[in-house]
């Protein structure tokens, strides 16, 4: 796991042993709410019994046990015993509800919020919703969430695709549907790096070699930025950050045994990172993971005659569809 996200995790995971024993209500679904309910289960196995949200949107599913605020006015089954873990604004109405239901802050609610970043949070702000990249935004002021277009990216090369993250909330079941645990000889490489938002997710996952490659100029700088805010060589044995057209990098992507696409660019480059690949492969023989996110060009990589898809699932994330090749 990775250091810097130690204090984030410290916080919730105080939270989560002191709810244990307790049903949950999640008050807010919105990303906070979504992000605390995936943590509490994964790393807890904990489930919220109860989740209170004024939004009720073709992306919630139906399935969950969804209830308005007016939910503590029934006197619903225990829901008075419950404890309630906060992932919304909390306003003067919501504290005046809590408080004529009795539950008394920090004992028997929680402020998800300001508790991951203190009582003087802005609240009028998505900027500090309770996820690990949004922490390590404000506590060395990176730049990892926010995508960017094509068109802001600066200096491109025709088939590039622009920057969209994935965080370990969304990486670390993929992961996990790949059988995947990492021991001292794996390396991941991502192409199309971005800002470098999945190759901390794969250092948190446990890689202890984690490469990327970026082209464009703006994102490369934001990127290498980031690693050193947070105290990380960019340039490093466990990190390692290149400046380039990735259909031109070869003897760089020797030493990696997984491969990360999520759709970084058209087919025409596509074809010429595959390549490249099963040369590397051919100069290196080694046994090689590809995952392939939104795989649009499936047949390139079966194509080259060299590996083999052996899953394919979808996933709740931007682009559901993930495939996973592995060399015949």
């Amino acid at each position: 796991m990775l250091q810097v996200l130690e204090e984030f995790r410290n916080k919730l995971d105080d939270v989560m042993h002191r709810c244990m024993d307790k049903r949950i209500v999640i008050y807010g679904y919105g990303y906070s709410g979504r992000f605390v309910a995936w943590y509490a289960e994964y790393y807890h196995s904990l489930k919220s019994d109860y989740i209170i949200t004024e939004e009720y949107s073709n992306t919630i599913p139906y399935e969950l046990p969804l209830f308005r605020a007016s939910l503590f006015d029934f006197g619903y089954k225990d829901v008075k015993d419950a404890v309630v873990w906060l992932c919304t604004g909390q306003t003067e109405e919501i504290r005046d509800r809590l408080a004529a239901h009795g539950y008394i802050k920090a004992q028997t609610y929680f402020d998800m919020n300001e508790i991951v970043y203190g009582e003087g949070y802005d609240r009028s702000t998505a900027d500090t919703n309770v996820q690990f990249m949004r922490f390590l935004e404000q506590k060395f002021q990176c730049d990892l969430v926010n995508s960017i277009s094509v068109n802001a990216s600066g200096h491109m090369i025709e088939g590039m695709h622009g920057c969209i993250n994935l965080t370990p909330k969304e990486i670390f079941p993929i992961l996990d549907r790949c059988h995947c645990i990492p021991n001292e000889k794996d390396a991941i490489f991502d192409f199309g790096c971005g800002k470098g938002a999945a190759m901390l997710s794969f250092l948190d996952y446990g890689f202890s070699k984690v490469g990327g490659a970026e082209y464009a100029d703006h994102v490369y700088e934001i990127l290498v930025s980031n690693f050193r805010k947070m105290g990380i060589d960019p340039y490093g044995e466990t990190v390692t950050c290149i400046h380039g057209d990735a259909a031109k990098l070869q003897k760089e992507i020797d030493a990696y045994n997984w491969f990360y696409f999520f759709d970084p660019f058209e087919g025409a480059l596509f074809r010429k990172v595959m390549d490249n690949l099963c040369e590397s492969i051919a100069r290196k023989p080694r046994k090689a993971y590809i995952i392939n996110i939104l795989p649009r060009f499936h047949k390139y990589i079966e194509g080259t005659g060299k590996f083999v898809l052996t899953n394919q699932f979808d996933i709740m994330t931007r682009q559901r569809v993930v495939d996973v090749f592995v060399t015949k």
